[in-house]
């Protein structure tokens, strides 16, 4: 017959989950999403939250331009292809509803000629992400509008 032994308590606590971003540093601000593909709202969120970001995902332009509006943002990224109220509109309704306060918007977009760039740009965003996202793109834009924090 086997000796049945208890199981040992460890005394060493379990290891949180990494917040590691590799050579990156975590990042600090809120983030809302506007993309209507559920895979790719999966691997941005994923991609955010790796850098210690807060993320709020939506859908549709009109829910972008509600939940813009209604809280307090550090950046959004912005589809233009959307159903509905394409990206280019959401973000001129964004832009008015602000009334002059910033809010950086960075086009999310497979649309990569220099045209397209130029569109997203005089439908008021301020920077351009094209789509697949790499990540180390993705952290160079943020970069460039968020603080970031040693990990």
């Amino acid at each position: 017959m086997d000796k049945v032994v208890p199981a040992q308590q460890s005394s060493v606590p379990p290891v949180a989950p990494s917040l590691s971003t590799g050579p990156f540093e975590l990042l600090v601000g809120r983030v809302l999403v506007v993309e209507d593909d559920p895979l790719n709202q999966h691997l941005i969120r994923r991609m955010l939250e790796k850098h210690g970001l807060q993320v709020t995902v939506v859908d549709t332009g009109e829910a972008a331009v509600e939940t813009a509006l209604a809280g307090r943002w550090d950046v959004v990224l912005m589809d233009c292809q959307l159903p509905g109220i394409d990206g280019f509109e959401a973000t001129r309704a964004i832009r008015t509803g602000l009334n002059g306060r910033p809010l950086p918007i960075v086009a999310l977009t497979a649309n990569v000629l220099p045209e397209d760039r130029a569109e997203c740009l005089g439908a008021g965003m301020d920077d351009f992400l094209s789509k697949p996202v790499k990540r180390v793109e993705l952290y160079a834009c943020l970069k460039r509008w968020l603080t970031s924090t040693r990990a």
